[in-house]
């Protein structure tokens, strides 16, 4: 059973989740976002349908009699072929009309954002810059950081982290949108942050060393004099142009020893240093109390961008093998879809049997800090059957929330998940990647073993001493991974 679960804006999820179970009901093919429903509340887009309809939708003209009838059944088993062709060619028409709606969807939010953005007065140039802080010796006096710094992905949240914590200890670094120039992020993403802001006010110092902190191929927009490459990738071989633009930096940084392996053995022959993420410590926190309005539930908890990598599909089997519809657990999935022409509604349905254990869903809602801590705080075990990472951030704010999770032993989070203070899933070995993606052609990724997997859901679900002792364990573990960490490496690095 798939539960839709919907937050207003700040909304406790606590409730949002109680509520969702009270009035639990299996998700309805007929609601799911399709171009119909879409077109439902868009008159001109339904007009458009209608005439597709009427040109595509072919019909045999009623027949009466017994000649009649053999006539049109010999005429349409002549143009059986071109009658699949042409229902083929209507199915494509709707595939993309549909990713076109996407699209558009995106543009009039994008649209809006612009609109409301300079409808406002100019907002102020930022906070108080910080005292400087005395700096280790060796370093430049500046550094230019070319990234992005508001979409919600994992490249601008850290880079948001790096930037903010390198002004904080008195280093003068200008952050440097890399797919424009900085008033076009701050047009399309509307939010930015201010100290973000207020640095790029400042002129960018064409002699400063410069860090490219974003997928390897976008290397060569590197222009300084002393060139970083800043990268990771969640399979066992780098695409070769990644490496010959990481072979034209003076250095490259990753942030797990695992990717500095993956680096050298894909052929990188400049220096590689080992540069770690991090995970805000205090905005992730263990929960204060417990949850006593779900009860004796055991809530697993998956957090993740929609892709096969991921491992969703070996989630949703291990889960319907693991418990039955009346067992005392819930599995709840915090989806991102960014892929204009994915149903992943439509495929998880596809995929689950009738009936199984409850599943909450939250699908494409932004949550806040707030909102997201909370959400970690409901679960008991955070589960990621992932195929590989370049870091896994979500896993590491799980565990600074104590809450100790299941993820794939291989790849980045072996750098931070072991036994003492989470559930290493074994891995069967390692396999083909998604072909379709061009950074992953010729190289291999995990293959989770989904029969472990199943064990261990129901190990977690039976043994709440220890998953609340590991989840100690867990937090500990993630206090050592710190932005000031963090930022303790960069400098390093630069000095």
């Amino acid at each position: 059973m798939l539960i839709p679960i919907t937050l207003a804006p700040d909304q406790p999820v606590l409730a949002a989740v109680v509520h969702a179970l009270h009035h639990r009901r299996a998700t309805d093919l007929a609601q799911l976002p399709t171009l119909t429903n879409i077109a439902l509340g868009d008159p001109y887009l339904a007009e458009q349908l209608a005439a597709l309809h009427r040109d595509f939708e072919l019909q045999p003209p009623p027949a009466t009699s017994l000649l009649a009838r053999l006539r049109t059944r010999l005429a349409w088993w002549l143009l059986g072929r071109e009658m699949q062709q042409i229902t083929t060619t209507h199915a494509e028409l709707v595939r993309v009309l549909d990713s076109l709606v996407v699209q558009l969807d995106q543009e009039r939010i994008a649209r809006r954002r612009i609109e409301a953005h300079l409808a406002e007065p100019e907002p102020p140039t930022g906070t108080t810059p910080p005292t400087p802080a005395a700096l280790p010796p060796n370093l430049p006096s500046a550094l230019v950081w070319h990234s992005t710094f508001a979409a919600p992905t994992g490249y601008s949240g850290s880079a948001r982290a790096f930037v903010l914590g390198l002004d904080a200890r008195g280093l003068a670094v200008r952050p440097l949108y890399l797919y424009g120039t900085d008033y076009d992020e701050q047009l399309l993403m509307g939010q930015l942050h201010p100290r973000i802001r207020a640095l790029q006010a400042a002129p960018v110092p064409l002699d400063a060393p410069q860090v490219v902190y974003a997928p390897g191929d976008r290397f060569s927009k590197n222009s300084g004099r002393y060139r970083i490459g800043f990268t990771m990738l969640e399979v066992d071989r780098l695409p070769p142009t990644w490496v010959q633009q990481a072979n034209q930096m003076h250095a490259v940084w990753t942030p797990t020893a695992w990717g500095a392996e993956v680096f050298q053995a894909s052929g990188v022959t400049r220096p590689i240093h080992v540069v770690p993420l991090g995970v805000d410590t205090d905005t992730f926190t263990p929960a204060p109390a417990p949850r006593p309005q779900l009860g004796e539930l055991t809530i697993f908890l998956a957090v993740f961008e929609w892709g096969i990598r991921k491992g969703w599909d070996l989630l949703l089997d291990a889960y319907a093998a693991a418990f039955r519809r009346a067992d005392p657990v819930l599995l709840l999935l915090k989806v991102d879809c960014r892929e204009p022409a994915a149903n992943p509604l439509r495929e998880m349905l596809a995929r689950l049997p009738s009936p199984t254990a409850p599943i909450g869903l939250i699908y494409n809602q932004t949550l806040t800090a707030a909102q997201l801590r909370e959400l970690y705080h409901l679960s008991d075990c955070f589960v990621l059957p992932t195929r590989g990472e370049g870091w896994g951030m979500p896993i590491l704010e799980a565990m600074a929330c104590g809450v100790p999770a299941i993820a794939t032993d291989w790849s980045a989070p072996t750098a931070f998940l072991d036994p003492h203070n989470g559930y290493p899933l074994p891995i069967t070995g390692l396999v083909h990647a998604d072909p379709n993606s061009r950074y992953y052609r010729d190289a291999r990724w995990a293959a989770p073993d989904q029969a472990a997997l199943t064990e261990l859901l129901r190990h977690v679900a039976a043994h709440p001493h220890e998953r609340r002792q590991k989840g100690q364990h867990a937090r500990h573990t993630a206090q050592q991974w710190t932005w000031a960490r963090a930022v303790d490496a960069v400098l390093a690095g630069l000095a």
